[in-house]
């Protein structure tokens, strides 16, 4: 059976979409994972995957001098990854981006093992751009984003199959249970994400009282985030690890615009309120926003401007134009699992390597 070592850590943007991929794959292949001490390690760990913990550096935008020994630590990481990967042996390296897949991607060539890569954004992100010459394709989430690449490919988004049971009425009645929900209103779903969140969860639980005399919610505040807010109807948590049951109960979904996060809500019709993480990021998750809104795929708040009475204001529109928010969302094809899952046993089957 050949092997595939999957890449990428740090965030969930990076982690849920390899995934996604490795559960479409383990029957045919054997699927290993490489990554860093982040929630990678604990993720694999909790579904059996096998995992090769190397050293990795991050670039960091916020603290400029600290990058400059980021070229000595890196060629340390690449090291351990060339001597990980010459015992794991892998047909194929498959990479989704992000800080801790740097090691690997260097070590990639000069190994000899075909590298492919997938990002998820609308514009591409540091490590994507490294890999341009040494991966066989570079697979995009966006149009706009492949085309600024020779081996550029539109492919959309490894989903995990999981969060369609969604769908399904029972697990939606379960759901109901499960947060206390009363079926008389619409939920609003409010997710502050793995970074970011408690600017979020501020302006959420500012409009809450207003919320909540026409809608019941889950708020998912992120680990060590919750608030000191409660009242009927509203139930909280840190962190959620049935997404199929938080998308199931959900009339309207405030989040921010990861591209995983937008495109399983936007595969699912939910209608979307996305306020972008805007400190500490490169500005990926705007143009994530403002092309969906471009499509009428979703609403948009800014951070550095939204109000709570913005927040409440958003979600009593979205609601009312449900319709048409779930019409536009049936129209895009985000989900790019089997197109990718295509491509990697065509790859793997080539054995070649980039030019």
């Amino acid at each position: 059976m050949k092997k595939i070592v999957f890449v990428g850590g740090g965030t969930a943007g990076h982690v849920m979409p390899n995934l996604a991929l490795i559960d479409r794959l383990k029957n045919e292949f054997e699927c290993v994972y490489m990554g860093g001490d982040g929630m990678e390690k604990d993720l694999c760990s909790a579904r059996g995957i096998p995992f090769f913990q190397t050293e990795t550096v991050k670039f960091r935008r916020d603290k400029i001098f600290k990058n400059l020994s980021v070229p000595f630590k890196l060629n340390k990481c690449v090291k351990k990854a060339k001597a990980i990967l010459k015992d794991i042996s892998p047909d194929l390296i498959f990479s989704k981006g992000g800080y801790a897949s740097l090691p690997a991607v260097l070590a990639a060539k000069p190994l000899g093992i075909p590298l492919l890569c997938h990002e998820s954004d609308f514009s591409p992100g540091i490590v994507t751009k490294m890999s341009r010459r040494r991966a066989i394709k570079i697979l995009c989430a966006f149009v706009p984003c492949a085309d600024r690449f020779r081996n550029g490919e539109y492919v959309g988004s490894p989903i995990r199959a999981e969060i369609y049971a969604a769908q399904k009425p029972s697990v939606k009645e379960a759901a109901f249970k499960k947060f206390g929900l009363d079926k008389t209103k619409p939920v609003l779903v409010v997710v502050g994400g793995s970074s970011g969140a408690a600017a979020l969860n501020d302006l959420a639980v500012g409009a809450m009282p207003e919320i909540l005399k026409k809608f019941s919610c889950v708020h998912v505040t992120g680990k060590g985030k919750k608030t000191d807010f409660s009242a009927n109807g509203y139930s909280q948590l840190e962190f959620c690890t049935d997404m199929s049951a938080l998308y199931s109960v959900a009339d309207v979904i405030v989040s921010r615009a990861g591209a995983n996060a937008l495109a399983e809500t936007i595969a699912l019709g939910i209608p979307t309120i996305a306020v972008p993480l805007e400190k500490a990021s490169r500005g990926d998750q705007i143009e994530n926003a403002e092309y969906f809104r471009a499509k009428n795929a979703v609403a948009v708040l800014r951070e550095g401007v939204a109000s709570p009475d913005d927040i409440l204001r958003a979600v009593t529109d979205t609601y009312s134009n449900r319709i048409a928010y779930k019409a536009a969302c049936a129209s895009l094809a985000v989900d790019g699992t089997e197109r990718i899952y295509q491509i990697i046993k065509d790859t793997i089957n080539t054995d070649k390597t980039a030019d």
